[in-house]
Formats: structure tokens, sequence, C-alpha cells
């Protein structure tokens, strides 16, 4: 399964299947892909519920955006070897769809943006590991405004740039239960909207490093 969602994915960048968060796992021991906590200490996989700004953990989306709809971002992006795959599960429906975003075209380029996310400077806060970046490098984008503080006027630019993108994303609904929605976390934004009015809406997520054949 999750090979033939990598295959669908690079076209657009992210693919829909059908599965079990078990068989996600199994799959991805088959693949040799390894799977990488977001959190420092935390536990590879994830269980993602909204909740109020005063419940959610220190420097998360939450914890700025609590239920309400969150940016667009990319998971991992305090790390230095950030995730290339995202696998969000949900066993059954959810009326809170997931935006998608991805305007990468030849590579280093940003439809709209390219000057910004090449070369704006971003502080990355990572604890003691807190380094620069752009939004852009390496072959990759990483982008998250929880950790990421703009330090020039590139970067602000390309937070504004960002937050005007959420629009034009693509909405993932999650109509059907057991679906397994893969996202190419190194060109392929997403976000969240409003879960104020859902707030059992429970998602799954497992990150990836992919060995060096599958990528």
């Amino acid at each position: 399964m999750l090979e033939e969602l990598l295959n669908e994915s690079r076209l657009t960048g992210w693919a829909v299947g059908q599965g079990t968060l078990a068989e996600v796992r199994l799959d991805a021991a088959m693949l040799r892909w390894t799977e990488v906590p977001t959190r420092r200490g935390g536990p590879s996989v994830a269980t993602l519920r909204p909740v109020d700004q005063t419940e959610a953990q220190p420097n998360s989306l939450s914890a700025r955006y609590g239920k309400g709809p969150q940016p667009l971002h990319t998971d991992g992006a305090h790390l230095l070897n950030p995730p290339d795959i995202v696998v969000l599960t949900c066993e059954t429906t959810s009326t809170t769809p997931t935006h998608l975003w991805n305007k990468m075209r030849g590579g280093p380029y940003v439809q709209g943006a390219s000057d910004l996310v090449r070369h704006g400077v971003f502080l990355i806060s990572s604890g003691n590991d807190s380094f620069f970046s752009t939004a852009y490098g390496g072959g990759r984008l990483r982008y998250d405004p929880g950790c990421m503080l703009p330090c020039d006027a590139r970067a602000r630019q390309a937070v504004q740039f960002f937050e005007q993108e959420v629009g034009s994303a693509t909405q993932h609904q999650w109509s059907e239960p057991g679906q397994v929605l893969l996202i190419d976390n190194r060109r392929v934004l997403h976000a969240r909207a409003s879960a104020v009015h859902e707030p059992q809406r429970e998602i799954q997520r497992l990150s990836f490093h992919l060995n060096r054949e599958a990528s």
C-alpha cells in the first residue's frame, strides 16, 4: 500500500488509500522506512486531537491556535533532519478537512515566492539545538510558524505568502472510515481546518525517513 501511495504522490505530493495504522507500520518496516518521532523522547505514533491552547504541548501549533484553523506547515520543521513522509490515518470519519498545498515547480522554485523561501532566514526554535535556516533548501521545504521566527524582510514576506496561500490549498475530506493520507513532507505543506465544532476528532500520525532506494 505505502509503495503504491508513494508512487501516486509523485505528481501532486500526496495520495489517499485505505488501511489501518498497523498495516502502515508493517508496510513501512518491509520498505525499510525509519519511523521519526517529531517530539524529542516522544512516541513514533502521535494521536492528533483538537485541544485548547492551555492544554496543548508547549511550542506546538495548538498552543498558539487551539482548536481553530492551523496554518500551512511541514511536520518536524524544528528537526535538523525533518521526516520525508507523513502518513495520517483516521479509523472513523471527520468533518474537519486537512488542507494540502503544493506549488513546487521545477525543483527549487516555489510559484510566487521563489526568492523569499530560498533566501529569507528563519531562526528555528529547537531547544538547546536552535539553528538558522531558509524555508527551502537541500531540495525540500521546511516551514512551521510555530517554531520558525523570521529574521529578515524576505522571511517575513514568506510568512505572509504562506498565510495567503491557505485559501488556494486542496481540501482532503475524511469522508470514509479507514482512510490513509500520505504526504510528501519535503514539498507539500498541510494544515487542519477549524475543529471547534468537532472536539472528538482523532487522527493518527506517523512520520518517516525513506531509504535511499525509495527517495
